[in-house]
């Protein structure tokens, strides 16, 4: 047996050793406590090999970490393991469409990165819906399963294309006796409980609705395009859907937007949000920093980058997001090997146009459109172009060796393709480690440790 070369370990404040594996992600957290923490390092971190007197005199130990994938028999190559790995996630069979049923949008948020000229306006018409549904019958023989993703826009301007070709895409699976799931990206202001009922009947069961904080920064931020504040509108809707416990297979993910003067009111925040959605499995929320991007509107000194402030708050008001679901997703795509879907090969985004894009924000890229989708129903890509976005880096970039021996490399950007966008921009010879930005280490760690204390974490006594 011998220790993993993706561990990572590290100190809380009460001086307990926390143990972590970049490849497994958060079920591999384990804590040994302080008070063994000598008496662990002395026993197992002494050797590359854990000799076997150790193996059986501490069996149970040893069997704790076996399963954690913390150890891993020594005769095995973890480089084929993380590759496979990698091969399965990025050519995984289902298809995955992010659609437009409209480019129209009801808000005028600050920092959107949808410009005016990145994509058609206009929605989805019956000719490119008739050329859409084509692609999929032509395509879904070849498929494992079919997931759409409701992009927009504001997709629920436009309800009924997303009927239409909902009914036609759940029909189509259902001949094929093939699996089929939808979810949603939508600002939720018209997300009321009737349609909400219409599209919980049609499959859509998973929704993404970002809130700017309290209502005071909300207000300013997601306003309407006739220039009104959009929170009280949301939130009602939000509140009648949670009432509602029919809906038993919906998960509603509230991504809180957070940009500067966001913590100074993130108390009372958590407190309304523990008691209005505490202790419903169906609401989970994750707290991102807005991101200025290319066409924003929003200047740099807005943006929130100060992490440690946020797992302080979050510390302080554990009573409130325990109750919250604080999303372990979102935790686990920060310190693990996580893909975004422009990285994956059968990942595809397209516009109402039937342009067909990879990555659904930087739509300004100039290698992000890869193709578009004909009246006959024909996907017409530039394969080369569309390989760069799925082909791991190793293959297209030159990277040091060392760089496959940091325990950091399945959550580095420039290994894995977990954003391809970032290494896409960077010229061929170009190596930049991410991890040589001292801000960058300190956030995994910071989250580790906060995932640590906060969620199931394996306590080992000795």
């Amino acid at each position: 047996m011998k220790f993993s070369k993706y561990n990572f370990y590290t100190y809380d404040h009460e001086g307990n050793l926390i143990l972590y594996n970049f490849l497994i992600g958060i079920p591999s957290l384990i804590k040994i406590m302080q008070k063994d923490v000598n008496k662990f390092k002395q026993i197992f971190l002494t050797d590359s090999e854990i000799p076997v007197t150790v193996i059986k005199g501490f069996k149970e130990t040893t069997d704790v970490l076996l399963k954690c994938g913390l150890i891993v028999d020594s005769d095995v190559d973890e480089n084929v393991i993380y590759e496979a790995k990698l091969y399965d996630e990025i050519f995984d069979s289902k298809l995955q469409l992010t659609v437009f049923p409209t480019g129209k949008c009801n808000f005028n948020c600050p920092y959107c990165f949808e410009t005016p000229q990145s994509f058609s306006r206009e929605s989805m018409s019956k000719a490119s819906q008739n050329a859409l549904l084509k692609y999929i019958q032509k395509n879904i023989p070849y498929h494992r399963a079919l997931h759409i993703s409701w992009f927009g826009g504001e997709p629920l301007l436009s309800p009924e294309i997303i009927v239409r070709l909902s009914e036609k895409f759940i029909q189509i699976c259902n001949t094929r006796h093939l699996p089929y799931s939808a979810n949603m990206t939508t600002n939720g202001y018209l997300l009321n409980l009737g349609v909400f009922d219409m599209l919980y009947k049609l499959k859509v069961y998973d929704y993404m609705i970002t809130i700017d904080g309290p209502k005071e920064l909300h207000d300013k931020r997601r306003i309407t395009s006739d220039g009104k504040g959009s929170y009280d509108v949301i939130i009602n809707n939000l509140l009648k859907i949670k009432d509602n416990k029919q809906y038993k297979f919906a998960n509603v993910m509230i991504r809180i937007n957070m940009s500067q003067g966001f913590l100074e009111k993130l108390d009372d925040f958590l407190q309304f949000l523990g008691l209005s959605f505490g202790d419903d499995p169906r609401f989970k929320f994750m707290f991102v920093p807005v991101v200025k991007f290319e066409g924003s509107k929003f200047s740099d000194s807005n943006i929130y980058k100060d992490h440690k402030q946020l797992f302080s708050k979050l510390s302080k008001n554990e009573m409130y997001v325990k109750k919250l679901n604080y999303s372990r997703m979102k935790l686990n795509s920060i310190i693990s090997c996580k893909r975004c879907p422009a990285a994956l090969k059968n990942a595809y985004v397209i516009t109402p146009d039937l342009n067909v894009y990879k990555c659904n924000a930087h739509y300004d890229f100039e290698v992000n459109k890869i193709g578009y989708i004909n009246t006959q129903g024909d996907l017409l890509i530039d394969e080369a172009l569309h390989r760069k976005w799925y082909l791991t880096s190793k293959l297209i970039r030159k990277i040091p060796d060392t760089c496959y021996e940091c325990a950091y490399s399945p959550c580095c950007c420039n290994i894995n393709s977990g954003c391809p966008v970032s290494y896409l921009k960077k010229t061929p010879d170009e190596h930049l480690c991410p991890m040589e930005d001292t801000k960058q280490k300190e956030h995994i760690v910071d989250t580790i440790l906060y995932a640590a204390n906060n969620y199931s974490c394996t306590t080992l006594n000795l």
